[in-house]
């Protein structure tokens, strides 16, 4: 069992990475900023809580506590580092280079550095194709000349280089893993592309013809037999794989080994845009009109990969029906992104467990008896469950984020163990007299996780211990908003006109109530 950090670990194919190498037994631990990843496809509660650290790339601090903490404390050292955070939009690079080059290279830079200061040298890096440029129909080996069309294939060759200079100037052992275009959701169903926006051919073509709407393909005159790019698709539960091997060679090398080794990783089929359209309306069983649009600033009119090199070293095989297999599961990926989904959104403190004020020791977390199996039994019927609580202890002073973490941390592992897990927290720090927009009873918080997961609120509920729960859920226009006897409940039914239908015991009542009949 390897201790491994990902730094970018919230993205699509960190993501699956993470979730492979949890499910092999492997100690994760993830850095990312967030800026386009989502914490919410770190599937293990303990990842997603006590071992993430919200922060770029090359943050000197953010890395140095998490190397000191699995050494120091956790006795554990890092034993080696995949990195995947990169800004990868074409057309954007070609718009901000400079952004371009302080993401890509000055910030692994800074990673590098730290590692380094800590004794880290293991390295993989989540490379690209566009190292190479536009070969034209000439095959692409790991020898072919690198000559990138644009700014992001240059800064990923840039950070290639810094890799092999680190291996000479201070030891580091790092694989460059040049994958052709990621495609397709784990095969789990766990884990898939959420972009926005979304610019991936795939997701882009599969939305379009679930919705009876065109997709844009940009450009159909270049020198291919269609006219549109040829590209080469590979599954990223195929890609997790070949990084979970990567980092096994070299944990299985000689203390002290040192250099650089990169590999392709593509099917060696190639799939030019009209053919993807073509295969996905096979598999959705219509017709997908298409706008064509002019050629995106830097595309390459053909990238096919030779992965030889990673069969034979790596043990990389790449599944045979790789499109068909993408398709399937990125539509599969595509419905339940789309589905409208029910919620029950919940207080904290007094509904889920027992209130002592201002909570900020997780070893006071106690759940209220009950609330598992009532969580359990939503759960089991299809609704996701949000908790929604005003934490102005942080506000106040008199509770730090780590503090909330760790808290958090402890829910979900309590209610793992019976099976259940919290979809989403949405928390307000503000202190009271911010008079901010999202501490109950205003329902910002409601109304933004519902957008974010495509919650149906007419068919969704909200259940607290306070009248600004109920309150809350009402502004935001739930199915139905209820108080629970717990906590603060007792006292704040009083001031009821009548407690008929909004006032419950416990969360398991509630539960009765929720699944045995219509909300009034």
């Amino acid at each position: 069992m390897a201790s491994v950090l990902i730094v970018g670990g919230a993205g699509y194919v960190g993501s699956a990475v993470a979730a492979h190498l949890i499910d092999r037994g492997d100690r994760v631990w993830v850095l990312d900023d967030l800026s386009t990843g989502h914490r919410s496809l770190l599937l293990d509660p303990v990842v997603r809580e006590e071992h993430f650290v919200e922060a770029r790339a090359g943050n000197r601090p953010a890395l140095e506590a998490i190397f000191r903490h699995c050494a120091e404390k956790e006795k554990r050292p890092i034993d080696v580092v995949l990195h995947f955070a990169a800004k990868s939009l074409v057309g954007e690079s070609v718009k901000f280079p400079e952004l371009y080059r302080e993401n890509n290279v000055d910030q692994t830079r800074l990673l590098l550095d730290a590692m380094v200061a800590h004794g880290v040298k293991r390295f993989v890096f989540s490379s690209t194709a566009a190292v190479y440029g536009d070969p034209g129909d000439r095959e692409i080996d790991e020898d072919l000349e690198k000559n990138p069309i644009n700014p992001y294939g240059e800064t990923k060759l840039e950070a290639e280089r810094l890799l092999a200079a680190y291996g000479e100037k201070h030891g580091l052992r790092a694989i460059a893993l040049r994958y052709f275009n990621a495609a397709g959701a784990e095969d789990g169903g766990r884990v898939g592309e959420i972009h926005d926006p979304e610019t991936h051919l795939i997701p882009n073509v599969l939305a379009a013809g679930l919705a009876g709407r065109p997709v844009s393909i940009f450009g159909d005159d270049y020198p291919t037999p269609d006219g549109t790019c040829v590209r080469d698709y590979v599954h990223v539960s195929d890609l997790a794989q070949a990084h979970a091997a990567a980092a096994d060679r070299m944990l299985a090398e000689a203390p002290g080994t040192a250099g650089f080794e990169a590999f392709n990783l593509g099917s060696a089929a190639g799939y030019s845009v009209k053919e993807v359209v073509a295969e996905a309306e096979r598999v959705l069983g219509n017709k997908i009109a298409v706008r064509v649009e002019p050629r995106r600033p830097g595309d390459p009119a053909k990238l096919v990969a030779i992965a030889d090199r990673a069969r034979k070293t790596l043990g990389f095989v790449p599944r045979p029906d790789a499109l068909a297999s993408i398709l399937k599961t990125a539509l599969a990926w595509e419905k339940k992104k789309q589905a409208p989904k029910k919620a029950v959104f919940l207080d904290r403190d007094g509904t889920l467990n027992f209130d002592p004020g201002y909570l900020s020791d997780h070893e006071k977390f106690e759940l209220i008896p009950g609330v598992p199996a009532a969580l359990k039994r939503l759960a089991d019927a299809g609704y996701l469950l949000v908790v929604v609580s005003n934490q102005s202890g942080v506000g106040r002073g008199k509770i730090e984020i780590p503090q909330l973490r760790r808290i958090h941390a402890k829910l979900d592992r309590l209610l793992a163990g019976e099976g259940v897990r919290i979809h989403h927290y949405a928390l307000c720090f503000h202190h009271p007299d911010e008079d901010c927009e999202c501490r109950k009873p205003k329902p910002k918080l409601v109304l933004d996780a519902a957008a974010k997961y495509r919650i149906d609120l007419a068919r969704s509920f909200m259940v607290g211990d306070k009248l600004s729960d109920v309150e809350c859920g009402r502004n935001a226009g739930v199915g139905g908003s209820f108080l629970v006897g717990s906590g603060y409940g007792a006292e704040e039914v009083k001031l009821l006109p009548s407690p008929d239908g909004v006032y419950f015991p416990d969360l398991a009542a509630v539960a009765d109530r929720i699944l045995g009949g219509k909300s009034k």
